[in-house]
């Protein structure tokens, strides 16, 4: 099992970098084609997105893969093919470099989970994707630029020349833009371990679309138009410092219209999540009353009939009368329902905890744990097996440690129920397609297959309960980006759960 492990990991490494370098290039290659114009200076840098995104979507491991990337995408020439010089090497570390500052800084400021509807913490966010975070690739092209002038007399203005600058301003700029119109798109298409995002996707995607569409769409009719003028060569450094100008008031409009789209996007997030809040505490108010104050009533009326029986039959002396029997029936009944009671009750508890994202990762042997100690006086009473086997080395995953630990007992409790006395109840937890799995199996009558159940809405339950369970369980899942699926237990010949959640 850990070979297999650090075999998945070498083929991840290899796999993801070698989709780094065929991207970076394809988007590079792209840019030089459609971006430049009578020089290197390129005003929209699509890589530089792409390059950020992979980097906090993936981890360092792609690290390699974007400076392989670079140092090709730099080097190719569409009309030339691949020319290297010295700077290409420096430059591609830095782009890179500049890659993993970005995430640093996302991380660091906590803005990866953030709705982002604060307006500080909001602008934070799009300056650090945006030009304060891509600069390192540009000041190391300008420094290199200096250092290889052959004079580094810093009073010389040969030294400081405008070409320079202009390459350096350019550079930084194309940065900027590719990485605020890509990296939220790319966001929402890769395998981001954000939940938040994912939640956004139906907000942003078509948004985004429109505002690359828009920007791409001026960049083009730039690029036409200045392939139409006359360009002489005293026109050629004022057009170019015009260019120049125009990027940065791209810049100004990606940030402002990208702005708007986040702003827009968070708040009706907060006002859905908030509605679906309302609902939730709308079916729990109604679950009390029904489902809880009618068994209490029901039990008042039995209490008031044992104590009316009492009054009428305390005198009399036959030994026949079922008047002892009578009592012990209507006990156990009310027993029954003040049991129902105290199950209800924790059901309720759980579709509030289910609600509560606590933490950002949680470990899924803990909250196994912790749910089978709450429920080990069931698993004794009804004298029930609890087998749990648990593969080492699992990642933690995407959940709220108390929403998890909530969805596990209530699982739990179904076998538990299910199974009956002496029923035998197995959990495996282990590795599958990249997804940290929790299979349950029970040995109970198992599910309906003509009625399989999905979690999605209330079922009518046989024990008294509320039929809430598996609703808990779903939207713990579906909250966290994971599945579910439902299934007969071939081994044990009841009902059989998996379980899958996303590693952290």
């Amino acid at each position: 099992m850990l070979i297999n492990y650090k075999l998945k990991k070498f083929v991840d490494l290899i796999s993801i970098n070698l989709v780094a370098i065929s991207a970076y290039f394809l988007l590079a290659l792209l840019a030089k084609e459609a971006f430049a114009w009578q020089s290197t200076a390129i005003t929209l840098w699509p890589a530089s997105g792409l390059a950020n995104a992979l980097l906090i979507s993936h981890g360092w491991i792609a690290l390699p893969g974007l400076a392989i990337g670079n140092f090709l995408g730099t080097a190719f020439d569409p009309n030339a093919g691949f020319s290297f010089q010295p700077f290409m090497l420096p430059v591609a570390i830095a782009a890179s470099a500049q890659a993993g500052f970005v995430r640093w800084m996302l991380i660091r400021k906590n803005l990866l989970n953030d709705p982002l509807t604060r307006i500080s913490r909001l602008i934070t966010f799009l300056l650090i994707i945006g030009p304060v975070g891509n600069w390192p690739a540009a000041a190391t092209f300008f420094f290199y630029r200096i250092a290889n002038a052959g004079n580094l007399n810093i009073t010389n203005v040969e030294l400081l020349d405008r070409s320079y600058l202009n390459g350096a301003f350019f550079w930084w700029l194309g940065d900027s833009l590719g990485s605020l119109l890509l990296l939220p798109l790319l966001f929402l298409l890769l395998p981001f371990k954000r939940p938040i995002w994912l939640e956004r996707r139906a907000y942003l995607l078509r948004p985004l679309l429109a505002m690359i569409a828009l920007l791409l769409t001026g960049s083009f009719i730039e690029r036409i138009l200045l392939e139409r003028i006359d360009i002489t060569s005293q026109m050629l450094e004022p057009i170019q410092a015009l260019r120049l100008l125009f990027t940065f008031a791209w810049i100004v409009v990606a940030l402002g219209v990208l702005g708007l789209i986040l702003q827009i996007s968070g708040k009706y997030l907060e006002q859905e999540k908030l509605l679906s809040r309302s609902r939730l505490a709308g079916d729990a108010a109604g679950a009390v009353i029904h489902e809880i104050g009618q068994p209490l009533i029901r039990l008042r009326l039995r209490l008031e009939n044992i104590v009316k029986w009492h009054k009428k039959n305390s005198n009399i002396e036959n030994k026949d009368f079922p008047f002892n029997k009578d009592i012990m029936n209507e006990a156990e009944k009310s027993l029954t329902e003040l049991n129902a009671v105290v199950v209800n009750t924790r059901s309720i508890q759980d579709l509030t905890l289910a609600g509560i994202r606590d933490t950002n990762a949680a470990d899924l042997a803990d909250a196994i744990a912790m749910a089978s100690a709450q429920l080990r006086s069931d698993f004794d009473r009804l004298d029930q097996d609890l087998s749990v086997l648990i593969k080492k080395e699992l990642p933690k995953v995407s959940s709220g440690q108390i929403q998890l630990q909530a969805a596990i007992r209530n699982l739990l409790s179904n076998a538990s129920k299910a199974a009956g006395e002496h029923g035998v109840i197995r959990i495996k937890v282990g590795l599958m397609l990249g997804h940290v799995v929790c299979e349950i199996e029970d040995t109970g009558s198992g599910f309906d297959p003509l009625f399989m159940p999905d979690g999605r809405k209330r079922i009518k339950s046989k024990t008294g309960g509320m039929g809430l369970g598996l609703m808990i369980v779903r939207r713990v899942i579906d909250d966290n980006g994971g599945d579910i699926e439902f299934s007969a237990s071939k081994e044990l010949g009841g009902a059989k759960v998996n379980v899958f959640l996303k590693p952290y």
